[in-house]
């Protein structure tokens, strides 16, 4: 029963190591190192060599059964949940300030990608948006669904100019070409557009101030436009 146990072990062994045997295989060697796998599928399809360069280093275990490997010009991570993705450049360096894969953002779920004029990543907790103008900025949860809701950077919001970030009055808030977005759980998510309206609210403190957080958008009046807070109503006329 010995020699059954060890006979079984050993054929465990062999496949065990002819499984890792076909997995190098697989790969292909690109500079100094191997690429393989999803990975491989990855570099390739997202521009190869003239985009990523050689790999500096090889495959190398990421945070919650991810893997990732790096190159010269930007990294691809993958995750049995979002599959492999590219992803280099500030959008990168940005979401390697949030705390790359074990941070708030998560894994990537899209190689970099076009924005109308700009660039950016989805990430399984958001997305991080560039433009020349803006640089490198991470938006998600409510306030990324009502950016999205009013048109992305396409919309007279524009890109963010900022990071998400706590506020005075308990809430979050987002930044933008075109204005802001805050948030709290009693308020959800609205938009103060640049003008006369969040002039007022800002001189008179913003989310800390006499009026409280939006609870609506900027709408029409007539002779102007008027937003509600959550203590009075700002209206301004032509």
């Amino acid at each position: 029963m010995h020699r059954h146990r060890l006979a079984a072990v050993a054929g465990l062994v062999s496949v065990v190591l002819l499984a890792g045997s076909a997995a190098t295989a697989s790969a292909r060697q690109i500079g100094a190192f191997d690429v393989g796998g999803a990975i491989e599928t990855e570099y390739d399809a997202a521009g190869g060599f003239d985009l990523l360069g050689n790999p500096t280093g090889p495959d190398s275990l990421g945070a919650n059964g991810g893997h990732y490997q790096v190159f010269d010009h930007g990294s691809i991570y993958w995750h049995p949940d979002t599959g492999a993705h590219e992803i280099g450049g500030l959008i990168r360096d940005r979401w390697g300030a949030l705390g790359w894969e074990k941070g708030v953002l998560g894994y990537p779920t899209t190689r970099e990608s076009d924005a109308t004029g700009g660039r950016f990543n989805s990430f399984q907790g958001g997305s991080i948006y560039w433009s020349q103008d803006t640089g490198a900025h991470e938006i998600a949860g409510a306030i990324y669904v009502k950016w999205a809701a009013h048109d992305y950077e396409r919309g007279d919001l524009g890109f963010p100019t900022s990071d998400e970030f706590a506020t005075k009055g308990g809430g979050r808030a987002n930044l933008f070409s075109g204005g802001a977005i805050y948030w709290t759980q009693a308020t959800t998510a609205h938009i103060l557009t640049n003008g006369p309206i969040l002039d007022q609210w800002t001189v008179a403190g913003s989310d800390a101030g006499r009026y409280g957080f939006p609870t609506s958008d900027e709408y029409d009046v007539p002779g102007g436009k008027a937003q509600n807070f959550q203590h009075g109503t700002i209206t301004v006329r032509s």
